[in-house]
C-alpha cells in the first residue's frame, strides 16, 4: 500500500487536536473584509475535507479539489454524515492545484495548511495561482497560507516526534528537517511507526515531503504575474504578520 494510502487512514487522528472551526472562521472573516459573504468557494488540497465542510457550515458551497484519492473517499464519507444542509453545500474532485479546471467560477478560491509551500519552483506556485485566476471572475479572491521565509531562518525546523493513537493504532511520527537554502525549502523525512494493538505488529512507513519557505517579495511578484493584486498579508489565525511568524496568510484580488 502507497504512503498516500497509509497516510489517509492516520491524517485525522495526527490531526486530532487543530481547531478546524476556528480556522474555517478566521477564513470566512477575512474573506468578508473584502467583500466575500458566502457564495461557492474551491478548496485547493482539501485532504480529507475538514476546512471545506466547516466552511460549507458557515454558509459557503465547496468544492474541494486533492490529489489524493484515499484524502477525498474520507471526505466524501464525513460529507455524508453532516446535516443535509451542509452536505448539500460540498462536492469533491480530484485534481492537481496546478493543472486541474473545473469549468466554474466561484467567488474565492482558499488554499490552506501550506498547500502553497508544497509548490517548491516558481513555475509551480504560478501554476497554481493560474488555476486560481481561471476560476475567479475579476474582483475574486485567492486566500493562501505558507510557511513564512524570515521565520524559518530565523528558527529553522527542529527534529520533531508526533503521537497519536486510537483504539486500534498507536502512531509515532519522527519528522527530520533538512535545509537546502539554495532554493528554499525544508526536506521533511517522515518515519511514521504504526502500532497494531490487537497484533502487537509494527509497520514502518518513510517518506521526504520538501516544503518551500516564501517571502513577501516574491510572493508579491508571481501574484502579480499572475494577474492578482496583493490586499493583505496577515500571520495565519490573525494578526499582523512578524519575523517569527512560520505561517503567513495572503489574500489577493483578481484585476
Amino acid at each position: 500500500m502507497s504512503f498516500s494510502q497509509r497516510y489517509s487512514q492516520y491524517y485525522d487522528l495526527f490531526y486530532h487536536e487543530k481547531n478546524y472551526k476556528a480556522e474555517a472562521e478566521f477564513v470566512a472573516n477575512l474573506l468578508g473584509r473584502y467583500g466575500i459573504v458566502g457564495g461557492n468557494l474551491m478548496d485547493l488540497g482539501c485532504r480529507t475535507g475538514r476546512h471545506a465542510a466547516e466552511l460549507a457550515t458557515t454558509g459557503f458551497s465547496v468544492a474541494g479539489i486533492d490529489t489524493s484519492a484515499d484524502m477525498l473517499a474520507r471526505a466524501d464519507a464525513r460529507r455524508i454524515t453532516l446535516p443535509g444542509s451542509v452536505a448539500r453545500r460540498l462536492k469533491f474532485q480530484q485534481g492537481d492545484a496546478r493543472t486541474v479546471r473545473t469549468d466554474e467560477l466561484y467567488d474565492a478560491v482558499v488554499s490552506l495548511f501550506h498547500v502553497a509551500s508544497y509548490q517548491t519552483t516558481n513555475a509551480d506556485f504560478m501554476a497554481m495561482c493560474h488555476t486560481a485566476a481561471t476560476h475567479l471572475p475579476r474582483s475574486g479572491l485567492f486566500l493562501f497560507d505558507c510557511w513564512y521565509g524570515p521565520a524559518v531562518l530565523a528558527d529553522p525546523p527542529k527534529v520533531r516526534i508526533k503521537r497519536a493513537c486510537s483504539e486500534d493504532t498507536g502512531l509515532i511520527r519522527i519528522a527530520e528537517p533538512m535545509m537546502r537554502p539554495h532554493d528554499n525549502t525544508v526536506a521533511v523525512k517522515y518515519t511514521i511507526l504504526m502500532t497494531d494493538w490487537k497484533t502487537q505488529s509494527v509497520e514502518t512507513v518513510l517518506e521526504t515531503h520538501v516544503m518551500r519557505y516564501m517571502f513577501r517579495p516574491e510572493v508579491e511578484l508571481m501574484l502579480d504575474l499572475s494577474g492578482f493584486e496583493v490586499l493583505d498579508s496577515v500571520r495565519w489565525m490573525g494578526g499582523e504578520l512578524g519575523a517569527a511568524d512560520l505561517s503567513a496568510t495572503f489574500v489577493a484580488r483578481k484585476r
